[in-house]
């Protein structure tokens, strides 16, 4: 799980300053937002897990088994995953490509694909990489990273070592912004075009989040993510293009502030293929004040609720700004033994539903902040297991769940086919649900699979837009 901690509290006590003091935001767009869609045109809410710190480590690959990805999608409705891997285990020399290494990565894709999920391939890099100091990152290999003879001592917490001086100067090395290594990003461009050709042709796999919490080095901010991380996208884009027409791309600001809640300084992507962009904002949720392992309570959760406030501002604004659908890559990771970790857990899900965007929970892994104890959904998971929308057939405008409820509400959209999917779990759904459509009564109609728990509405399509109430 992330540790945001004292590199970011001051960042974070200067941004829940201004949440609690800001002028209301100018008039709503009105605009629908973009969104993710399916092969039918309908609107994918993605829900699901981090596959997993564990696949941080030498080998790659996580500690999850084919029974494991079955309980995901049978006990917590999971309809997709962000699958890590690594850029050291694929290319472990230059311009040589591990086929083994994505030989597995396949095969355990194929045990998504059998559940019926979607796959984000997540290139994952904390602290650039193993090599960069002794041993404490992920993700570079020890070939693409020149730190110039400086020192780096792991710190405690963590997060620390991105100043180690290192550290920033393996990052400002991968950047260029040193003018010494510009092969560095042409050949991590080079990998992820061997990694969408490989992976191209597998149903399963939806996209590719081409980099896990970018880092600038010693450029942060605006100085980054305009000049340096947006024509870096632009390549990697143009790169999977020639080989991958279709997939979904997932590009994340930097995480400094933006895991917070501040503004993003991204400047538009283009998608050269036909037929409209397929590219996703896809930001992480860590607020400072929960993730440096305060509790959701007293001065602590007046923090973390400012930076609620921050974040469904600027987070959502900009997804709009560059035209983009909004997905949450990674969020939550409190310790369910941590005061106010449900009402926490609660909020962001819902903050989630009230954008009507789709989410990947860190993480899978055993452990306190884990959704699974000896084969069965913690507190926490069966938290996460709460009735939602898989696929809508037109624009979702609201999404309201509890436990045992489902309210969901959606506009018609030209060219989408197929049935809005929901899937309700048997905790508070244990026989046939009742569902009621603002529809006219014998213009729609329902399916209930009792194996997948999932509720199929086909809508009148002569009405503009549709709302479906779902009750046990």
């Amino acid at each position: 799980m992330r540790a945001r901690t004292v590199l970011t509290r001051i960042t974070v006590l200067a941004l829940a300053a201004a949440a609690l003091t800001a002028v209301p935001p100018a008039a709503a767009d009105t605009a629908p937002p973009p969104l993710i869609t399916d092969d039918q045109g309908r609107a994918l809410i993605l829900h699901g897990l981090n596959t997993a710190g564990s696949a941080k480590g030498p080998s790659g690959l996580p500690w999850i088994s084919r029974a494991d990805v079955a309980g995901e999608a049978r006990d917590l409705g999971t309809d997709s995953v962000r699958y890590l891997i690594q850029w050291k285990n694929v290319e472990p020399s230059p311009g040589q490509y591990d086929e083994k290494y994505l030989d597995d990565v396949a095969e355990r894709v194929s045990w998504y694909r059998e559940q019926g999920m979607h796959v984000i391939l997540d290139m994952h890099q904390d602290l650039y990489g193993p090599a960069a100091c002794t041993g404490a990152g992920n993700g570079a290999p020890a070939w693409a990273t020149f730190t110039d003879g400086l020192s780096c001592t792991p710190q405690e917490p963590w997060v620390l070592t991105y100043v180690q001086p290192a550290m920033l100067r393996a990052y400002d090395n991968f950047w260029n912004h040193t003018g010494k290594h510009p092969e560095l990003m042409q050949r991590y461009t080079a990998m992820w075009q061997h990694v969408a050709a490989r992976f191209a042709d597998d149903p399963a796999v939806l996209g590719y989040d081409l980099m896990n919490e970018p880092f600038g080095g010693t450029r942060q901010f605006g100085f980054f993510e305009g000049p340096t991380l947006t024509p870096f996208y632009q390549r990697l884009v143009n790169a999977i293009r020639e080989v991958d027409r279709d997939g979904w791309i997932f590009v994340e600001p930097q995480s400094l502030g933006a895991n917070e809640g501040a503004d993003i300084a991204l400047e538009k992507v283009t998608d050269p293929r036909p037929g409209g962009a397929r590219l996703v904002l896809a930001p992480h949720f860590y607020p400072g004040g929960v993730d440096i392992g305060g509790t959701y309570s007293g001065l602590t959760k007046l923090l973390v609720d400012a930076q609620f406030v921050l974040w469904r501002r600027n987070l959502p604004a900009a997804a709009k700004r560059l035209g983009m659908p909004l997905w949450i890559g990674e969020v939550g990771g409190m310790p369910a033994t941590t005061e106010g970790a449900a009402e926490f857990t609660a909020d962001w899900l819902a903050m989630a539903d009230d954008l009507t965007a789709g989410w990947a929970y860190w993480s899978n892994d055993p452990g306190s902040t884990g959704v699974f104890a000896d084969g069965a959904p913690t507190a926490l998971g069966r938290q996460l297991a709460r009735p939602y929308p898989r696929a809508v057939a037109g624009t979702p405008t609201s999404i309201t769940a509890s436990a045992a409820s489902l309210k969901v509400s959606f506009a018609e959209r030209a060219g989408v086919t197929g049935a809005t999917e929901l899937w309700l779990p048997a905790s508070g759904f244990p026989g046939t649900p009742n569902v009621a459509s603002s529809d006219p009564a014998g213009a729609w109609r329902s399916s209930w699979d009792a194996q997948r728990r999932v509720l199929s509405v086909w809508s009148d399509s002569s009405k503009p837009t549709h709302t479906l109430t779902v009750t046990p």
